[in-house]
């Protein structure tokens, strides 16, 4: 428990925000109603004792989402002081236009990628760029951020040091409910007390939720149309799976000293941008024993020998790209690489994606792995900023989202 100047006393401002709408209590995020898409709905606001007024007031309007574990949560008002922690949210944020209500993240190489795909839309800008801190939080910091909304999976919260269930409750009683679906990110197995209710669902879905919970139902419906129109072109356009290249997923530190490998192809929105494109991952056969990467050493990845690699992070700080080509070309094992040969080594941006990075992670590595029917990827050198296409070379419309973005629908 917290100690006694975190604790409340008597009903605040959380009472207003209702699960299935029952006034928020211990206990509640137990379970999960059903995944159908939700959108604001208003309800009477008039008492039992004012029976004069209820001809004349206007109906509140409520905003609702749906999520695994959680179940179905609805605010009296959209949300202006958000919690987050996975990179996935504050993109969401600002694809919905409330960049300005993220109070916390995890990660500031979130922001450099943000920025390296929306750095010629005007008008655009990342709100929450100086809001990174470190990885995990406490009650105690909870409190004092005084979230409206937590969009964090309490699931995952749980497995964190000094989390349980009774902390979870206690958060969404005091400061403010919670709203996530961490493992379906690669189709993870849940904590034990967790799994009987968990599902597992879309980025595309949980953005939707989110949308509905923030009142942005119509900025929604025009980036999902955007993304649509975008999977169709990938889709009627793609070669035959015989004529496409085999691929390995990569995260590599800059002097190759460690090397992790990704599926490729798995399901789960850490491959939202990968999934599409139907590529053959090199490392189909690996074991990954039910986590999201695997390390391996050059010679594993000499023996796969990949027509292509997409080298994940390297469009942040986290990886200096340039030095990291050189030393595969300067390397004795790596140098043997086909795709080091045929200079075709990627870089990437995260698989922490939102839906406004997935939809230019989808374009750049349509291009970096099908040239000859999405059109060149002109490469990338440290301190790029994303490539300005012309229209035909665009594979979505990238002034359609810029307007969603800034409000123009």
């Amino acid at each position: 428990m917290v100690d006694d100047s975190n604790e409340r006393v008597g009903p605040t401002r959380r009472e207003y925000m209702k699960y299935g709408g029952a006034v928020v209590g211990g206990g509640l995020l137990a379970g999960c109603s059903s995944q159908s898409g939700s959108e604001p709905t208003a309800t009477d606001t008039a008492t039992d004792t004012d029976a004069d007024a209820t001809a004349t007031e206007t109906p509140r309007q409520e905003y609702t989402g749906t999520i695994s574990p959680v179940g179905e949560v609805t605010l009296d008002e959209p949300p202006t002081n958000v919690f987050t922690h996975f990179p996935w949210f504050p993109d969401m944020a600002t694809a919905l236009g409330q960049g300005d209500t993220v109070n916390s993240l995890w990660w500031d190489g979130t922001a450099a990628a943000m920025e390296y795909f929306t750095a010629g839309m005007d008008g655009v800008e990342i709100e929450w760029a100086d809001k990174a801190g470190g990885y995990g939080f406490g009650k105690e910091e909870l409190y004092a951020l005084d979230s409206d909304l937590h969009l964090v999976d309490p699931a995952w919260v749980t497995t964190q040091e000094n989390w349980n269930r009774t902390d979870i409750d206690e958060i969404a009683d005091n400061v403010g409910p919670w709203f996530g679906n961490y493992y379906s990110s690669y189709q993870a197995t849940p904590p034990q007390a967790w799994a009987d209710d968990y599902e597992y669902n879309s980025l595309w879905y949980l953005f939707e939720q989110v949308a509905s919970l923030y009142g942005e139902r119509a900025r929604y419906e025009a980036m999902a149309s955007v993304h649509e129109e975008l999977l169709g072109t990938v889709d009627s356009n793609l070669p035959a799976e015989s004529d496409r290249p085999s691929v390995a997923y990569l995260s590599l530190s800059t002097d190759l000293s460690s090397i992790y490998v990704l599926r490729l192809n798995a399901e789960g929105y850490w491959n939202t941008h990968t999934r599409p494109l139907g590529a053959v991952d090199a490392f189909a056969d690996a074991e990954f024993d039910g986590a999201a990467f695997n390390q391996v050493d050059m010679e594993a990845v000499v023996e796969a020998d990949p027509d292509a690699i997409l080298a994940l992070w390297t469009v942040t700080d986290s990886v200096d790209f340039d030095q990291l080509q050189q030393n595969l070309r300067d390397d004795p094992v790596a140098s043997d690489l086909s795709a080091v040969q045929n200079d075709r080594v990627y870089a990437q941006g995260t698989r922490w994606q939102g839906p406004l990075m997935n939809l230019f992670q989808l374009e750049m590595t349509a291009k970096q792995l099908y040239p000859e029917q999405f059109g060149a990827w002109p490469g990338y050198e440290n301190g790029d900023s994303y490539p300005d296409f012309g229209s035909d070379d665009r594979l979505f419309d990238h002034g359609r989202v810029r307007d969603i973005l800034t409000g123009t629908l």
